[in-house]
């Protein structure tokens, strides 16, 4: 049985000072694949391999799924398909929902990317397509190298996806920005590990979290957390910056 393992970026919201925007990687045999790409996104890989494990650095992204368009969640996007076309130049493989897709390109990308100069000054036009290889995330299992990955719906202000990851019998799953929704910690539940946002606003409150049966929070980490949030004293255990999970 090959191992599914969590490697953990970020922690916090769209406000923290002591954090990292929530993000993370997903492993599983040969398959990398980055949660989110949130802005200072090569600082936080590179403290990641500080904090312990194999250092990971933007050129060793070649797979990154965009949960929605939020700024804490997309807005580091742009400096890693940057860094891959002028340092690296490799293209990502670039997953999302369709409803995320349709408005990437044209509500968060296109004014900083849509234009390069060359050393001779001509200018050329660019879309999604020049800098990423884009796979819209269909209905049911997508395989993602030795990874399978499911979504569905979350209840946010922009279309938003939780995810299901698996490999080799095991699974983890990811809430991402979300009101309290008893049929998605359901659908979370069946993982054997899964992360769970908790915040303000249309978010979901730690008290509907620590509501819910022991057996559900005992496979539930915390993730997205307000900065006035103490992890050493949570009623549920919480993600912590550098984490590695095995499974």
């Amino acid at each position: 049985m090959s191992s599914l393992v969590v490697r953990v970026v970020g922690v916090g919201d769209a406000f923290t000072t002591r954090y990292f925007n929530a993000c993370f990687l997903v492993e599983a045999g040969s398959t990398r694949i980055l949660v989110d790409a949130p802005p200072a996104l090569g600082r936080a890989l590179g403290d990641l391999g500080a904090r312990g494990g194999p250092p990971v650095g933007l050129a060793d992204v070649d797979r990154v799924i965009i949960t929605h368009l939020h700024g804490d969640h997309v807005g580091g996007l742009e400096q890693l398909l940057f860094f891959q076309r002028f340092v690296t130049g490799k293209r990502i493989t670039l997953h999302a929902s369709p409803d995320v897709l349709a408005g990437l390109w044209e509500t968060r990308l296109r004014g900083g990317m849509d234009t390069l100069m060359a050393a001779d000054g001509t200018r050329s036009s660019l879309t999604l397509d020049d800098y990423a290889n884009v796979v819209p995330l269909g209905p049911g299992k997508n395989p993602i190298g030795d990874l399978d990955l499911e979504w569905r719906p979350t209840i946010h202000h922009i279309p938003t996806a939780a995810l299901r990851f698996s490999a080799g019998g095991l699974s983890f799953g990811y809430s991402a920005d979300t009101a309290f929704d008893p049929t998605l910690v359901d659908w979370l539940a069946c993982a054997d590990l899964f992360f769970h946002e908790t915040n303000l606003g249309v978010h979901t409150p730690l008290a509907s979290l620590v509501g819910l049966p022991d057996a559900v929070k005992r496979r539930m980490r915390l993730i997205h957390y307000p900065d006035f949030h103490d992890p050493a004293h949570s009623p549920i255990p919480c993600a912590r910056e550098g984490e590695r999970i095995e499974l």
